[in-house]
């Protein structure tokens, strides 16, 4: 009966590990500068970073978000 139950947990937790790779996240698109906007891009930003960019070092996840930053004040 142990084991039947082990077999059980480690199928769980390898369907939620499956479920968590395969989970989609939309891609950000480019900010313009909006004052209006900012929020709505750095909640996507967080939200990004948080479900792809972990094992990334913070110099990268702030390279990735300077590439959707157009117009505006960016780029004088």
């Amino acid at each position: 009966m142990q084991v039947q139950i082990q077999v059980l947990l480690a199928r769980e937790v390898g369907v939620r590990e499956e479920e968590e790779a395969h989970r989609e996240v939309a891609k950000l698109l480019v900010f313009s500068g909006e004052a209006e906007k900012v929020s709505e891009f750095i909640t996507a930003c967080k939200l990004y970073i948080k479900a792809r960019m972990l094992e990334m070092s913070v110099e990268e996840q702030v390279q990735w978000v300077l590439l959707f930053i157009q117009g505006g004040l960016v780029n004088i």
